[in-house]
């Protein structure tokens, strides 16, 4: 049974892969038929809708999360090619969903930091805390995870210490914001001085 890693790239501020915004959900494919290339189908096109039809670029590419490395791709999906909106918040600023499978424990447990920026039309403003309707937004990727590929695949953890992937039972979205540094922009201009004492 293969584990597909399914790596979700959003193009953000441009094309370049160190401008793209990465997700990566993990499905167990159980069916006799193993068809990488139509789960980044559908999961590339379930994303471009949820996140907003048309607006940025979206790619899906498959790779066996178990496989010996070199691991190649599999399948891959690239939808809207060449476009990428500008960042009008923090790249940095993420909603964090999070999930377990059966008990919520050490190698049962994962997490997925989504990025403000690819919610529309939602993340028009940073408050204090993620707003109520903000997290249903996010909340709308568990049915599309849990639905993607039918019976015979299933979202799932893989945990690398026991060599286990095990199908999600729960999930849930705190109303706190997370950081994830290595998104942000390169910088373009600076401001310095020196200090002096009179």
């Amino acid at each position: 049974m293969p584990l597909w890693r399914l790596q979700t790239e959003f193009a953000m501020d441009s094309v370049l892969p160190r401008d793209v915004l990465t997700i990566t959900p993990h499905f167990q494919d159980s069916g006799v038929g193993t068809d990488p290339q139509g789960l980044c189908d559908d999961l590339a096109a379930a994303l471009d809708v949820w996140s907003g039809t048309g607006l940025r670029q979206v790619t899906v590419t498959a790779y066996d999360a178990e496989g010996t490395p070199p691991v190649y791709p599999q399948g891959r999906a690239q939808l809207n090619t060449g476009l990428s909106p500008e960042s009008n918040f923090p790249r940095e600023v993420a909603c964090c969903l999070s999930f377990f499978s059966e008990r919520n424990i050490p190698r049962q447990r994962g997490r997925l930091y989504i990025p403000l920026v690819i919610i529309s039309p939602l993340a028009q403003q940073i408050d204090g805390r993620p707003s109520a309707g903000l997290r249903t937004n996010i909340a709308e990727l568990a049915p599309i995870f849990s639905d993607l590929g039918g019976v015979d695949v299933d979202w799932s953890i893989f945990s690398r210490v026991d060599g286990l992937a095990r199908p999600v039972t729960d999930w849930w979205i705190d109303d706190e914001w997370d950081t994830v540094r290595s998104r942000g922009l390169r910088a373009t201009a600076r401001t310095t001085g020196t200090t002096t004492e009179g």
